[in-house]
Parts: structure tokens; C-alpha cells; sequence
């Protein structure tokens, strides 16, 4: 959770843009504990059921074993991206020399991360693995 006296001492943030930030940090925070907890709790069901009606549908262990690496990386990265967010504007906000501007570590500079910042850079990520989940699940109907 994030402490007011963190963010006590920056040029020209009122004490209303303060408490935002605080807000919005443990909110942030919140939504980590949260994501992390149902990850947790149910990825591993997730995985042996995918995994076992995968294999009972006659896929190959490759593509059995590949489906269950990308959805344990996608639940690790949204993760990561939260931490990416919280640690970006903290490490901004704590900048002697612009400490309200837009965060540089926002665009990109962390291998895997944003390649630009995007609001909906969240949202795309579940979106890009649930069209690869439904290619992966959707008979080819082309060729018939």
C-alpha cells in the first residue's frame, strides 16, 4: 500500500492529486493481490482440465504442453504488468527533475513490456489469448 509521506514532497501535486495517487496505487495493488490469488486458486484446475480433454480430443503433447506454458505465462504476465505500472509511476513520481511527466518506462524500455503505452494494453492481452484460445478449439472449416 502506498504512504502519503512517499509522496509528500513533490513540486506542484496538490494534496488532492496526492491522495489520487495513493488511491490509485493501492487500487493497483488490490487488483495484483487479487489477479495473483484467483491465479492461485485456479489456474491449476484450469490447466489439468484443459490439458486432460486436450489429450482425450487427440492433440499431440506438444500442442498439449504449449497451450499449458502460454496460459501459465499469460496469468504471470498480467502480473507483471500491474508491477510494471505501480513501479513505473513511483519511480517517476520519486524524479528530481519531472516527477509529474509521463513515465519513460511506460514506452517500452523493459524487454517484453509495452512497445508504446496503451491503456488497453491489459485488455489486449486477454483478448490476443482468447482469439488464440479459440483458434486453438474451433475446427478448420476451409477446407470442407
Amino acid at each position: 500500500m502506498a504512504n502519503s509521506s512517499d509522496f509528500a514532497n513533490i513540486p506542484g501535486m496538490t494534496k488532492d492529486m496526492r491522495d489520487g495517487v495513493i488511491a490509485a496505487l493501492d487500487a493497483l495493488s488490490n487488483w495484483r493481490h487479487e489477479v495473483e490469488t484467483a491465479n492461485e486458486r485456479c489456474l491449476g484446475e484450469v490447466l489439468d482440465r484443459t490439458s486432460a480433454i486436450a489429450r482425450s480430443m487427440g492433440w499431440p503433447d506438444q500442442a498439449v504442453s504449449t497451450t499449458r506454458e502460454y496460459l501459465e505465462k499469460t496469468s504471470k504476465v498480467q502480473v507483471e504488468m500491474i508491477d510494471q505500472i505501480m513501479d513505473g509511476w513511483k519511480q517517476q513520481l520519486k524524479s528530481a527533475t519531472a516527477p509529474m511527466a509521463f513515465p519513460g518506462s511506460f514506452t517500452g524500455q523493459v524487454p517484453g513490456a509495452m512497445p508504446e503505452f496503451s491503456a488497453f494494453a491489459p485488455w489486449n492481452l486477454w483478448l490476443q489469448a482468447a482469439e488464440m484460445w479459440q483458434r486453438t478449439w474451433m475446427p478448420d472449416t476451409r477446407s470442407h
